[in-house]
């Protein structure tokens, strides 16, 4: 939360033309902000904004930069957990690749080892793509 800024804290007096505008809304039966909403939709701002104004408000929605240091505990489970998981389906796959080979036979016929290497080639480009995506996107670095 943003507690240094240089504006006001006390809000400002009430209008008289403003409490007037709601009291008729609240006995016509409506919404006094819609009132108010129309009457200063109405007549231009009574002032201008406070010098530095622009800059506070761009200095405000500006993303903060995140330290690089952010994530290193969750990018570190995270690549622990795709090595023992790619682990895991090589060992299964050694384990049971030849019934997997057979079923794919008795299912494809003589085709599925071709189509096991096609499906692989695609995963593999796949992930050949999205990295040189990734590196190609990455802006270069600035000098410290």
């Amino acid at each position: 939360m943003n507690t240094t800024h240089r504006y006001d804290a006390d809000p400002p007096p009430v209008d008289e033309r403003d409490w007037l505008a709601q009291e008729r809304a609240l006995a016509q039966g409506g919404d006094p902000r819609d009132a108010l909403l129309a009457r200063a939709l109405r007549t231009p701002p009574a002032a201008s904004p406070p010098p530095g104004f622009a800059a506070d408000m761009a200095r405000l929605v500006t993303p903060a930069v995140v330290p690089r240091d952010e994530g290193r505990l969750e990018r570190l489970l995270l690549n622990t957990l795709f090595v023992v998981m790619a682990a895991g389906a090589l060992v299964v796959t050694l384990l049971y690749g030849s019934h997997w080979l057979a079923a794919l036979d008795g299912l494809l016929g003589q085709r599925a080892m071709q189509w096991a290497l096609a499906g692989a080639a695609c995963v593999a480009l796949s992930w050949a793509l999205n990295g040189a995506r990734r590196l190609w996107a990455t802006p270069p670095m600035a000098a410290a």
